[in-house]
């Protein structure tokens, strides 16, 4: 399937399953589509080969998870020596990965059984019904780490929540005759990447500024915004040479804003207009003369409520 058809699959799923979304699969962004669904918002990546993922990109997803409050997904169908398995979660650059159908799985809140790791699928096991089905048929753990073929130390990490190969899972369910494999939660296997020094236009003045004045910023690599603040002051940012670039970066924005609810502006080093389209814009040297972020704010919601009075 090419990766054409392979993200319009991803979207009439999740038209199916009641999510709005807005897609950034034309403008090389480290996310292809962001998606909501009441409170759930994921980020998503689409690749027919998830090896083509790159590190920039998996940066901005890690990041861009915890400035939304969401969960970012690689969907894809194969590496360069396998095709992805439908009930496997798999991971790259401490990405969860899953194939199209094991996406659809997830909409229909049925999580994966196994997890690729090193080369072999692993399971979770349930270590309550484990160790009560161990004890209901009086079994010790030499006994029935015997019976399984494994060590004893083996059965004993299991049962203090280590995971196991399938095949030794699948022997322990036939011998206690309870299902001890347990669904796999997609979104705790991930893993920080070594950050890398910020390379943007932006963060030689205008971004320290913008730190000065309080905000707690995450700056993007290949994202369709430049930046984002995390803290209490929820806020995206994307920088602009000047006002001709602006437009495309508005529209960018304002799909971003669409699904993640959160204001926008627009960081320019020069100026003709108070905003494009509906997000305003923020010349660099004005930043300085705002004594907080909430002063910095407030103008911009005035900038902004200018145009919504002007389009009236």
């Amino acid at each position: 399937m090419i990766r054409p058809t392979l993200l319009e699959r991803v979207l009439q799923l999740l038209r199916e399953y009641g999510f709005t979304y807005q897609s950034f699969f034309d403008s090389n962004s480290s996310f292809d589509i962001i998606a909501r669904q009441q409170n759930i918002v994921l980020i998503l990546k689409v690749l027919s080969n998830i090896d083509s993922l790159r590190a920039e990109h998996a940066r901005d997803l890690q990041k861009l998870t915890h400035s939304f409050n969401a969960h970012s997904l690689v969907i894809g169908e194969k590496t360069k020596v396998f095709e992805l398995q439908n009930n496997v979660l798999y991971e790259r650059y401490g990405l969860p990965v899953l194939s199209l159908k094991g996406f659809e799985l997830l909409l229909q809140q049925r999580m994966p059984a196994q997890r690729s790791f090193k080369g072999k699928n692993i399971v979770e096991l349930d270590v309550n019904t484990l160790r009560k089905e161990r004890e209901a048929r009086d079994l010790t753990l030499k006994e029935l780490s015997e019976r399984a073929g494994i060590s004893l130390e083996s059965l004993h990490r299991y049962e203090h929540g280590s995971p196991a190969q399938l095949d030794v899972a699948e022997k322990l369910e036939e011998i206690l005759h309870a299902k001890l494999i347990r669904g796999i939660n997609v979104f705790e296997h991930c893993y920080p990447l070594v950050e890398r020094a910020e390379q943007n236009p932006l963060s030689i003045n205008a971004l320290d500024q913008l730190r000065e004045l309080g905000l707690k910023l995450s700056v993007f690599e290949r994202a369709p915004l430049t930046a984002a603040a995390e803290d209490e002051h929820r806020l995206l940012i994307s920088h602009v040479e000047d006002t001709h670039h602006a437009a495309k970066k508005a529209m960018q924005l304002e799909k971003t804003q669409h699904v993640v609810k959160q204001p926008g502006i627009i960081v320019t080093r020069s100026r003709k207009n108070l905003h494009v389209n509906n997000v305003p814009i923020l010349r660099e040297e004005e930043i300085s003369t705002f004594s907080n972020v909430k002063d910095m704010l407030k103008t911009m919601n005035e900038r902004r409520e200018s145009r919504k009075k002007e389009k009236k």
